[in-house]
């Protein structure tokens, strides 16, 4: 053990030095995100949420007035990893430089795991090593990045393998005699609970660090035991996963507590995170992406080859799905062994778990299996159909694919190495070593550089946020409500103009915590719902009593939002007017603020005056304490 994780540290200490020298992190403005895409803003406002409140699924200072709770948009499958951002926070009073910590560090936790569960699966240690820092520079990790902070740290995923491989080989690995024919799991004495209890602790962490692995984990290991059960007629192979399963599915309950708690006393919202069928193939799983270079390769031709895959496609799907030319290669090993093994080459069920049969057995079933369920127009679309429709990106399940793709060329070199030392002898160490670097550097160039804007612009367009909101600080109270427009919905939507979702969270992160915003409470609520009027039915201009009403003092205007000559453009133009006061604008000049102050007084009516306007035009009420 002492040794394995000495192996392991080495590995992390690599993968984060490695994740370090992609980013350029040395010029990195390390207290700002490098990823700014779409949902990069809300992950953003999720860790600013978590290092303000204590956690991340509550903040009055969104959603104003009535404060945001994201219930309706549940993570209780991320619980793992939102608490790692926890003890962050705890630790750096920062929410960009904890995103980067995350992030970074993450690799190495990735690299570690992976590292770990190869030798456990007693592959050696320079090619585990090898194969785990190969698995942690997917295109995927980049291609997700910070925008999809919760899916790049996938450290579920090598586990998630593992278990299938233990439940694939599970006679070997939990019964005390795997030739005992008679044994039964049921009864006392046949099991070794300590590996039990292994495989239950492994199965309950899957559950609580990744929803998307969670869903992919417990579908691959009831399929992959139907087709055991019936390959080797062992009905208890069933029971087994159903025992996996109903692991993760209590774990992942107890973790949504907090959002079946809400449902129950609020009703379920089925606004918050509509899914519809067709979205299993939008963000299905492409074969073509698989085994081609992922656009924006770092050499050129090769990028040329993906994005040609990709032209006119109406199905664009993810990034991230390529597996690179090594990954490809295990890729087609898995499927030649799929058509051609032979029936009485199949391994007997209580092959040790580490056998190379064993291992490229369980390799062929679930990358099959991974294939069906994941690819567009696949068995996703049933699932989706039977109620399973949050579990859209399938497209994911690659990682499932790329580990046993990495397995089986591990199992090939291994077979190399033999055939080289039964014909001239023992490899040296320094020729392994070599052998090691070029694999990896080969593997690592096959990739895509980090896809951000220049760390200058990231700079720039973070001063320029920072600016304008350090001037509406020092122009209102400390705890006043200030109205975001144009209104975009929350969370999901697409944005009008040239704005992108979730852009609106841009004030409350260049905030210092005195302010409170429109934006963020979750549409399918009264508490968020009202906005739309103000969009869809009132407008603006007619809105802004009742806005009073509920206790804006201040007006946030998203330029972008709007195209010129639209009515509610139009709208906009008209605002230094109706309200009496230039507005302050952002240094980019994208984003104008409007004090309220001076024009309720020129109304000249009462507050409760005001708050009936708000009831009648916006129809609800003041928040008591407002």
């Amino acid at each position: 053990m002492r040794r394995a994780l000495g192996e392991a540290s080495v590995v992390a200490a690599l993968a984060v030095a490695l994740t370090g020298l992609a980013l350029r992190i040395w010029t990195a403005p390390l207290r700002l995100p490098w990823d700014t895409r779409r949902d990069a803003t809300l992950i953003s406002a999720m860790v600013k949420n978590t290092l303000e409140t204590g956690w991340f699924s509550e903040q009055p200072r969104l959603g104003a007035p009535f404060g945001q709770n994201l219930a309706d948009f549940p993570h209780g499958g991320e619980t793992f990893q939102l608490a790692v951002v926890r003890v962050i926070t705890g630790l750096v009073d920062d929410w960009g430089l904890a995103m980067n910590i995350y992030f970074v560090v993450g690799a190495g936790a990735l690299a570690a795991v992976t590292h770990l569960v190869l030798r456990h699966l007693r592959f050696s240690a320079v090619p585990a090593a090898v194969a785990a820092l190969l698995f942690t520079a997917l295109p995927y990790r980049f291609g997700h990045g910070q925008m999809h902070l919760w899916r790049s740290t996938y450290v579920s995923a090598p586990l998630a393998a593992l278990l299938l491989i233990w439940l694939a080989t599970w006679r070997e690995r939990f019964l005390v005699d795997p030739h005992d024919r008679t044994a039964r799991i049921w009864q006392p004495g046949h099991l070794r609970w300590r590996r039990v209890m292994a495989a239950v602790a492994v199965a309950a962490i899957i559950a609580g660090t990744e929803t998307m692995t969670t869903a992919f984990t417990m579908t691959l290991v009831m399929v992959t035991a139907l087709v055991g059960a019936a390959r080797h007629r062992d009905v208890q192979r069933l029971l087994v996963a159903i025992g996996a399963v109903g692991v993760m599915a209590v774990t992942f309950a107890v973790l949504s507590l907090p959002t079946l708690l809400h449902y129950r006393a609020e009703g379920t919202n089925a606004e918050a995170a509509r899914r519809f069928t067709t979205e299993s193939e939008w963000y299905g799983l492409k074969l073509t992406r698989l085994v081609l270079p992922e656009p924006g390769h770092r050499v050129g031709f090769m990028s040329q080859m993906g994005e040609a895959a990709q032209e006119e496609t109406l199905l664009r799907s993810e990034r991230g799905q390529a597996l690179g030319i090594i990954g490809t290669i295990g890729f087609v090993g898995l499927g030649y062994a799929s058509v051609t093994r032979r029936r009485g080459t199949e391994p007997d069920p209580t092959t040790p778990v580490w056998h190379r049969s064993a291992l490229r057995d369980c390799g062929v079933v679930t990358t099959v299996t991974a294939v069906a369920f994941g690819t567009i127009g696949g068995l996703s679309v049933v699932m989706a159909m039977i109620g399973f429709g949050q579990v859209r990106v399938w497209n994911r399940i690659m990682l499932f694919v790329a580990f046993f793709a990495m397995i089986e060329v591990l199992t090939r070199a291994e077979q190399v190495r033999g055939w080289w030392v039964a014909r001239r002898g023992q490899l040296s160490r320094p020729m392994i070593g070599a052998v090691a670097l070029l694999v990896l550097t080969v593997g690592l160039i096959d990739g895509i550089p980090v896809p951000r804007a220049s760390y200058a612009e990231i700079e720039a367009r973070h001063a320029s946020d920072r600016a304008l909101v350090a001037a509406i600080e020092g122009t209102l109270p400390e705890g006043a409500a200030v109205f975001q427009v144009p209104v975009l919905d929350f969370p999901e939507t697409v944005p009008p103009g040239r704005m992108e979702d979730y852009d609106p969270l841009r004030a409350y992160l260049a905030d210092s915590g005195r302010l409170r915003w429109s934006y963020g409470a979750v549409r399918g609520r009264p508490s968020a719902d009202w906005q739309d009027r103000v969009r869809d039915e009132v407008g603006l201009i007619g809105s802004l009593p009742a806005l009073l009403g509920l206790g804006f003092q201040g007006l946030w205007v998203d330029t972008w939002g709007y195209e010129a000559g639209s009515p509610d453009g139009a709208e906009v133009d008209q605002l230094p007017q109706v309200l009496g006061v230039d507005p302050l604008r952002s240094p980019d000049g994208r984003f104008l603020f409007y004090d309220l102050r001076p024009y309720r007084k020129t109304l000249g009516r009462s507050s409760a005056s005001l708050a009936g306007e708000a009831r009648r035009v916006l129809g609800v009420d003041v928040p008591v304490g407002d």
